[in-house]
């Protein structure tokens, strides 16, 4: 996702962008950052990006960060926009052009953290956490991120969006509150795949987001690629 700071102040950003990098880290979220030191080139901008969070400081040189945000408004709705101010004066402004939050400088670390909520980046799931053991340590991974856990010459394999984890503990075990999870398929035994990331299939394959191929048990393939095609056709 893209993500911009309009903030003509040098420390203010990386203020922000710290806590950001911190906060998306946390949630194991991927995303691109772009800064502007003045609203006419964050405004600039908007012809060629789409951005899905916008920190906005409304006292600007030039352009006011509040006619900016008037300027996003014309040109994408969804996005998020939490404004930086050192008042809150223009709260009336920023409830017509749907500001989410105010983040007031100097803000603390759980000020942040609030704003972000507000911003809910992620679905709410059943399952929103998977807590593993993997090199004698304990990890929570966010379930949002994982693609497909299966067993491997004895090994259990949790593939992430960004790497692969060796994972200790008995398969069932660890599966098992994912399987209360609508967004997970056992595909075959040993191998249960995040529905959210099959991009394609083939006969007795699903093929995930990274290009592994999974397969379907043959026996159940009918009851499992009906089950596949209701969570599609119920999340759109």
């Amino acid at each position: 996702m893209n993500i911009a700071i309009v903030e003509d102040l040098a420390q203010d950003r990386e203020r922000i962008s710290s806590c950001l990098s911190l906060y998306m880290a946390k949630l194991g979220l991927t995303y691109q950052l772009y800064t502007y030191e003045n609203a006419e080139e964050f405004v600039e901008a908007l012809n060629t990006l789409t951005f899905r969070i916008v920190f906005m400081d409304i006292y600007l040189q030039g352009m006011t960060g509040m006619e900016a945000a008037v300027c996003l408004r014309r040109r994408n709705r969804d996005c998020k926009l939490i404004f930086l101010t050192i008042s809150t004066e223009h709260c009336l402004e920023g409830f017509r052009v749907n500001a989410c939050h105010y983040l007031i400088k100097p803000f603390t670390d759980h000020d942040f953290a609030e704003a972000m909520e507000r911003c809910c980046l992620q679905p709410v799931h059943d399952v929103p956490y998977l807590d593993v053991v993997c090199d004698g340590k304990e990890l929570r991974l966010n379930t949002e991120s994982v693609l497909y856990i299966q067993i491997q010459k004895r090994k259990i394999l949790v593939q992430t969006l960004n790497q692969t984890l060796i994972v200790s503990g008995p398969f069932q075990t660890l599966i098992k509150p994912l399987q209360k999870d609508k967004r997970f398929l056992l595909c075959i035994q040993g191998v249960l795949v995040n529905m959210d990331y099959i991009t394609g299939q083939e006969e007795t394959v699903f093929i995930v987001k990274n290009g592994d191929r999974l397969p379907i048990n043959i026996r159940s393939k009918r009851r499992i690629l009906q089950h596949y095609r209701d969570y599609i056709f119920d999340s759109m």
